[in-house]
């Protein structure tokens, strides 16, 4: 059953695995961050065992795909390329950048045998309370999501692999996580069509060779069923209205989303709907549902899965390329063009360096807020960052809901410091982040509020007279803060997003 994108344990692939990529029985892979190897050397076994398994078989190469978005989900961390993210990207607004990121996740992923990638997020971040989008996407207007959008997948296909619009038709205006919950949206077709499907109509011009569906249910759509499941999105929208030629592709199935209808009827919807591949996720008993659901295979999806297999490079890049110094300066310009200071209204910037003796640096330790988040691998470097610039800096990390303690050893080293510099995540949302920026402000010291995410953390402390968005924790983006704040680089990005009773999203020329 072609139909079915697979996934296992571990670096090596399964011998029944194997066999089933010989016979053509399988044909298309997920690959999981840390399930499936850390390291690009590790994928690259991975792939290529999968690869000789289809040659000796002789048929055409697997699909490999995976989730190397940038920023929050970086499947692949170590020596890959730590791109800033698709919200980075929107506070540059550029398009030159968003096409050079493209490139550099393609040909990184491509040099690891994946042909694949999950990526870019076509939602328009336009709830401030959306707890899995965020700052995967590109910021709250369709027009700039959808341009930025566009670049990124000829970036990425330019580099030789498939890129995936998702999460179609849009995801971004939600409360709830569909990893976890069912998600119903009530908008009407004209704000649906001028708001969340137009990215992905862009992306259908610009020629994406995929589009993932989303677990929501739009009423307007289908009253019944969420996309993944909804023929009349799939079939009669995606491919009948906006003429989507290409290969569709499920989020994981394994999600509250559609999950809760239970695995086999959720899939058996899937499958009627239109939808190409199956991204099984982490549901049991993948091998026996080949044969459970060989009878539902559509021809006209396994010609598509055939003619994408057709399609994908066999002679990949070396190795050497992952983490290069060409894309780690495309990275890292990417993220001093971000760096947005919101107001400096106590004019604290750029930091004089020689006037200050002690800078304190507070750090929240980072967490996964999502399944879809890679964040917990991350060492925030902001302390070192400021260090390299200022010798006298007390560093002090604290939980990412900050206790009594915390706050206690936070107000401590603001006494011993002149400037305090503290960083956010979500603190609109986590009260004791907020609480504690509070606290440091009414100590009177100067105080340079960072938020590491979405720029709404300032409506949880909206007395702060200095403050900074960097839309990541990625030590590209915490070298790129150092330099603002010395004044090595001018702040040039641009809200992409409105922060509600703060500041409204930057006009563009």
């Amino acid at each position: 059953m072609k139909q079915l994108m697979h996934s296992f344990q571990g670096v090596y692939p399964p011998k029944a695995i194997l066999d089933g990529v010989k016979a053509g029985r399988i044909a298309a892979f997920c690959l999981f961050s840390g399930i499936n190897g850390r390291t690009p050397e590790e994928i690259r076994g991975l792939t290529e065992a999968l690869r000789e398994a289809a040659t000796k078989g002789g048929q055409l190469p697997p699909l490999i795909g995976i989730d190397q978005e940038g920023g929050q989900l970086i499947a692949v961390n170590k020596t890959a390329t730590q791109l800033p993210g698709n919200m980075a990207l929107g506070a540059t607004g550029d398009e030159a950048l968003a096409e050079k990121a493209g490139y550099v996740l393609g040909r990184e992923l491509l040099a690891m045998g994946v042909n694949i990638n999950f990526a870019p997020a076509l939602d328009i971040n336009n709830n401030p309370h959306n707890p899995v989008i965020g700052v995967r996407s590109f910021g709250d207007s369709p027009e700039l999501v959808g341009r930025l959008g566009a670049a990124i997948i000829r970036g990425m296909q330019q580099a030789g692999i498939i890129a995936t619009a998702k999460h179609f038709p849009g995801h971004g205006d939600i409360n709830a996580d569909t990893h976890l919950a069912t998600v119903t949206v009530s908008y009407d077709m004209q704000r649906l069509l001028g708001m969340e499907i137009a990215p992905f109509k862009k992306a259908i011009e610009t020629g994406v060779s995929a589009v993932m569906s989303g677990h929501v249910t739009y009423t307007a759509l289908d009253p019944e069923w969420p996309a993944t499941l909804s023929r009349r999105i799939l079939q009669g929208l995606l491919r009948d209205e906006l003429g989507f030629k290409g290969l569709c592709i499920t989020d994981a199935m394994d999600m509250q989303g559609v999950a809760y209808l239970g695995k086999e009827a959720s899939v058996k919807a899937a499958l009627e709907a239109g939808v190409d591949l199956i991204l099984l996720g982490h549901l049991e008993g993948q091998l026996e549902m080949m044969e459970q659901f060989a009878g539902m295979a559509s021809d006209e999806s396994i010609a598509r899965i055939e003619a994408a297999q057709r399609q994908m490079i066999t002679e990949l890049p070396d190795l050497s390329i992952v983490g290069c110094e060409e894309h780690r300066m495309i990275a890292q310009t990417i993220a001093d063009r971000s760096i947005t200071v919101v107001h400096d209204r106590r004019q604290l910037l750029p930091l004089q360096a020689d006037s200050i003796r002690k800078i304190a640096v507070i750090t929240p330790k980072p967490v996964n807020l999502t399944p879809a988040d890679t964040s917990s691998r991350v060492q925030i470097e902001l302390a070192n960052a400021i260090r390299k610039r200022h010798g006298e800096v007390i560093a002090l990390e604290i939980e990412h809901l900050p206790d009594e303690d915390d706050r206690q050893a936070a107000l401590e080293v603001a006494e011993m410091s002149d400037v305090v510099i503290v960083a956010t995540v979500c603190a609109d949302q986590v009260e004791e982040q907020a609480a504690l920026v509070q606290a440091l402000h009414a100590t009177g010291k100067p105080v340079i509020a960072i938020s590491l995410r979405t720029p709404y953390d300032i409506m949880g402390y909206p007395m702060i007279e200095t403050y900074l968005c960097a839309y990541g924790n990625r030590p590209v983006s915490m070298e790129a803060v150092a330099k603002v704040i010395f004044g090595e680089i001018e702040a040039t990005g641009r809200l992409p997003c409105a922060i509600p009773g703060i500041s409204p999203t930057y006009s563009r020329a």
